[in-house]
């Protein structure tokens, strides 16, 4: 199509992906003065206006330079264009319910699909071949975990849509997303109930519908839920939840080149895998303790499930390891499947006691999240002396966990109590046996550690653990009580 010369003024601009760069404009003016406008922009006609499509910094030099016309290729009578616009005016306009705003959302990302505009599933997202949802979510001010969030509301059943879309309840964006999760005869009566006025609030409907059509199932699940409500809060469950961030953490667990020695003084000596922690538990953390694309360090990553976790929740980070095979087998979970940016992780291996790549930095990481080796070879992961795992005597041990938190302190960004601004260590530890010498409680060395170095121990979190039967055997065997918990010590360096 040839570029005809259309007004400044009628180009309305809308919706920008991108923001525009200052800088870029004017050097883009200073080039038009010189050779004229080399690319002309599009644009799409609407009514008597037109809708800007590309060449936002052009059109910026054109108005620094106070040009009344600009080179211009128009798209004409496109349905799919003036759709867009309508769905993104409508978007921005901050004046949807939950349920208008999901439909749009959806309703967006359909017409850039058709227009070839949005990544799809098994485009590469990540070298710029299509908009993703993260880009999508930083147009709308929010993060990508919200814009996800929000567009689950869209799941509702149309005609339960409509039925509640100009109700009340279609402003809370909580509810609708948890009606959305019901069975599909819940979803219906639900909005029946609170379209007929039986009951003015949410909860109820919903313990209503599942009374009269779940009953024996819900009981069971509300005393589920009532004993999960009545556990104290310092104790925590978590399980391994059926998603893609657990296969990922699973998958590389599994890494025939990941197997380790266990060597037990009480328990034998065997081959197996590598032990995962829950994904779910180190996803908490990183959810709790910090913001998107904010930075997460492991010092002993292992099996990488504390970076995986962070990673899959779009955040910085930084790991440590001993062993190559691990730190391969993460990098190409990060890359191939959670679809990480390089510049977004860094991997060392190298020691993350000493941590010399980063001697001269100081208040840089947002959470230190490390799950650290047991002691005194109950479990073999390299040969490196190095590596705590190696380390036979006990004092010696607890002199290493000092110079690694020391070293976690100094890296560690400030928190600040009045400001609510916490910036953690967490530790995670728990007690372990060492044969005829007994009982070795880790969790109150580290604690003093801690103490003794300035950290100041802003809260502990129980896990609630959940032994095999294996292990249940042996504790029996042996005449122990079964560890049924471990600790989670949160420390921080507060500013002076």
């Amino acid at each position: 199509m040839q570029p005809v010369e259309i007004r400044v003024d009628d180009i309305k601009v809308i919706n920008r992906l991108r923001k525009t760069d200052e800088g870029k404009v004017e050097e883009i003016s200073q080039s038009i003065e010189t050779i004229g406008l080399l690319h002309p922009i599009h644009v799409a006609k609407q009514d008597d206006k037109f809708i800007l499509l590309s060449g936002s910094h052009r059109l910026g030099a054109y108005k620094l330079l106070e040009r009344t016309t600009i080179p211009a290729v128009v798209r004409e009578n496109d349905d799919l264009i003036n759709q867009l616009v309508e769905v993104s005016e409508n978007l921005c306009s901050k004046k949807l319910n939950a349920i208008q705003e999901a439909q749009n959302i959806v309703l967006r990302e359909q017409i850039l699909i058709k227009l070839g505009k949005k990544a799809v599933v098994g485009s590469n997202q990540y070298q710029g071949q299509g908009i993703t949802n993260k880009q999508l979510a930083t147009q709308l001010g929010i993060s990508r975990r919200i814009y996800s969030y929000k567009k689950q509301v869209a799941n509702l059943l149309p005609d339960v849509q409509e039925l509640l879309g100009e109700s009340k309840f279609a402003e809370q964006m909580m509810y609708m997303v948890k009606l959305s999760k019901q069975p599909e005869d819940i979803q219906r009566e639900v909005a029946r109930i609170l379209n007929s006025g039986e009951t003015t609030t949410f909860n109820r409907a919903l313990i209503m519908a599942n009374l009269k059509l779940r009953s024996k199932e819900w009981k069971r699940e509300y005393v589920l839920t009532k004993e999960e409500v009545d556990t104290p809060k310092s104790v925590m469950r978590f399980d391994r939840k059926a998603d893609k961030l657990n296969d990922i953490c699973m998958m590389v667990s599994h890494d025939e080149n990941l197997r380790k020695k266990k060597c037990s003084a009480n328990f034998g000596v065997s081959q197996l895998n590598n032990y995962t922690m829950l994904p779910e538990h180190s996803r908490w953390f990183v959810k709790y303790f910090t913001k998107e694309d904010e930075l997460v360090c492991d010092n002993t990553c292992g099996r990488g499930t504390n970076i995986l976790a962070a990673a899959y929740e779009n955040r910085r980070v930084i790991g440590y390891d001993l062993s190559k095979d691990n730190l391969a087998s993460i990098e190409n979970a990060l890359v191939n499947h959670i679809g990480m940016e390089r510049d977004k992780f860094t991997l060392h291996h190298s020691c993350g006691i000493e941590m010399e790549e980063y001697k001269g930095n100081s208040n840089m990481v947002d959470l230190f999240l490390n799950d650290i080796p047991y002691i005194m070879s109950a479990e073999k992961y390299t040969d490196d002396p190095r590596d705590l795992c190696n380390v036979k005597d006990l004092d010696q041990f607890y002199s290493r966990v000092e110079v690694m938190m020391t070293n976690m302190k100094r890296l560690v960004k400030p928190s600040n109590y009045d400001k609510k601004i916490y910036k953690p260590i967490i530790m995670k530890v728990g007690s372990q046996r060492k044969g005829k010498q007994g009982l070795f409680r880790m969790d109150s060395e580290i604690e003093m550690i801690g103490r003794r170095i300035g950290l100041v121990l802003h809260d502990e979190i129980t896990n609630e653990l959940k032994p095999t039967l294996q292990y249940l055997q042996q504790c029996i065997a042996n005449k122990f009580t079964v560890k049924c918990h471990e600790r989670n010590l949160v420390f921080l360096k507060y500013e002076d």
